[in-house]
């Protein structure tokens, strides 16, 4: 009795996937899988963009694979790197689809740059009158002139070295890299 039971037991899992395939495969009968490949190398795409001309649109897979209905006359496939390519019903009697790779796509562009000042763009021009009034010296004795004065003598020269220190350091890391 308990082999019988073992056996029931250990055969279960093969009769649900062969009724879950039978299931699937009544009800996927309107659908066409199809593998997109380099022509070239044979190796799958990914990311192409297929539509169909009644409405259907669908994307490959990272190993190359769609899925669409049945019911449709032509397909257009188009990626980046590959020419594109219409197909009709007749020429797709297998499920692979080869793509030509275009040979005159760039692949990766790398661009390098500084950057440029930007505050003659942001900050506007003063007119006369600001120029006038920024020039304008007030008379008579003024304290807090005179502490500020003394502090940027202490402290400020120090301030400006370690700011340029930081910024020559910075310069020879991006030349360097």
């Amino acid at each position: 009795m308990c082999k019988i039971l073992f056996t029931l037991i250990a055969l279960m899992p093969a009769f649900c996937m062969a009724q879950e395939t039978a299931d699937s495969s009544s009800t996927d009968s309107t659908q066409r899988t199809f593998v997109v490949v380099n022509m070239e190398t044979g190796v799958p795409v990914r990311d192409v963009l297929v539509y169909t001309d009644n409405g259907q649109g669908a994307k490959t897979a990272w190993d190359g694979t769609f899925r669409i209905e049945k019911a449709f006359r032509r397909v257009s496939f188009t990626h980046g790197g590959y020419v594109k390519r219409i197909m009709d019903v007749e020429e797709m009697q297998g499920d692979t689809i080869a793509l030509l790779p275009n040979m005159l796509a760039m692949g990766e562009v790398v661009i390098w740059g500084h950057r440029r000042n930007m505050t003659a763009s942001i900050i506007p021009k003063p007119s006369k009158t600001d120029l006038q009034l920024q020039q304008a010296v007030p008379q008579g004795f003024n304290p807090l002139g005179l502490l500020f004065l003394g502090f940027d003598q202490l402290w400020g020269k120090k301030m400006r070295h370690s700011k340029a220190a930081k910024e020559q350091k910075k310069k020879m890391i991006i030349e360097n890299y």
